[in-house]
This record gives structure tokens, C-alpha cells and sequence, in this order.
């Protein structure tokens, strides 16, 4: 290489590194103003089975924790935004399931109807599992959109977080919501 085409690749190299670190700060913002744009300005930390599992949804929301519901079942907190537009629960069930499989398994038993149905794994920031995505319609003439998130937990534990978003309140940025609350699941 000649001393014009290292320079050239210095500058390149320096301007993927600007790129890189910019890149990190505006997704980091841009979460930030969505969830504000959704009335979310701060979350509340809950704890459960001695401090084993953590998990944080937003303030404003209501949330009714269940222990020991049943020896499938170890812990429920159901949820709901403060319009009602958004309901859920997070449930640990004790099972040796592989993710996937668990979560074809659990779509199928639906009581519900639904339709276009979506089982595909996810990863981000320090959390990975199965996403499943499909809408349901219920008596009322509401339309759902589901988005159920799939973590492996300790000890042969699943963590389910399904979310219930009424389709005419959901946007494309609400991911970045849940993506938000689900990425904020801990396992100590």
C-alpha cells in the first residue's frame, strides 16, 4: 500500500467508528421518545420467587401479582395500561420445553381464533427467545394484536410476557415498548 491509500483507509476506519458510536446514541434517544410519545416516563421494578426474576413495566400501569397459582403455573402478574388499551400478563411456567416447540404448543390450544401467525426467535440487548405474533377477534367486535415474548428462565422455567393490543390503538413503534419492558426481565 501506498501513503494515499492508508490515508484513505484511515479515514474510512475513523469515520466507521464515528458511525458506530453515533449509531448507539440515536437508537438509545429514539427509544426514549417513543416511549414518551406512549405517556411512558418511567417504570416501576418488580420481584418475584426471593428476588430470583425481576422484572419492570411502566408506572402508570396497573399491575395484580398471583404466587403459587399452581404447580404448572409458579408466578402471574397481569397488567394493563392505565387505558385499557393494552393488557397482558407475565406468567413463570414450570416446563422442560424447548422454546419453539412451546410456543407452537401454546398458539395451538388458543381458545381464541386467530389468524396470521408469526413463530420466529428474537434477540436484543441481553435478551433472547421465541416471538409469536397473531391477531385474535373477540365477541365484542374488538380486533387484537398478540404479541407473546418466550424467555428460558432457571432450572427448566419459561417466562411468558403476552401483550393484547387493541388494533386500532397499535402502531409499528409500540415494539419499541414492549422491546423496552421485555428487555427488562432479569434472572439473577
Amino acid at each position: 500500500m501506498n501513503k494515499k491509500q492508508i490515508i484513505v483507509m484511515s479515514i474510512l476506519v475513523s469515520l466507521m467508528i464515528i458511525l458506530g458510536i453515533t449509531q448507539s446514541f440515536f437508537k438509545e434517544s429514539f427509544t426514549q421518545v417513543v416511549l414518551v410519545e406512549n405517556g411512558i416516563n418511567e417504570f416501576k421494578e418488580y420481584n418475584f420467587e426471593d428476588g430470583k426474576y425481576t422484572f419492570s413495566l411502566p408506572n402508570e400501569w396497573e399491575v395484580s401479582e398471583k404466587q403459587s397459582i399452581g404447580q404448572y403455573i409458579s408466578y402471574k402478574a397481569d397488567f394493563k395500561d392505565k387505558e385499557n388499551k393494552i393488557t397482558g400478563y407475565l406468567q413463570v411456567i414450570d416446563t422442560q420445553s424447548d422454546l419453539g416447540v412451546f410456543a407452537e404448543n401454546d398458539l395451538k390450544n388458543l381458545p381464541l381464533t386467530y389468524t396470521n401467525e408469526q413463530i420466529t426467535p428474537f434477540k436484543f440487548q441481553n435478551v433472547s427467545g421465541v416471538l409469536s405474533q397473531y391477531k385474535t377477534k373477540v365477541k365484542k367486535g374488538y380486533t387484537f394484536e398478540n404479541i407473546c415474548y418466550y424467555l428460558n428462565g432457571d432450572n427448566g422455567k419459561t417466562i411468558k410476557i403476552l401483550f393484547n393490543i387493541k388494533e386500532d390503538y397499535y402502531k409499528e413503534n409500540i415494539k419499541t415498548v414492549l422491546n423496552t419492558i421485555v428487555s427488562k426481565v432479569k434472572i439473577k
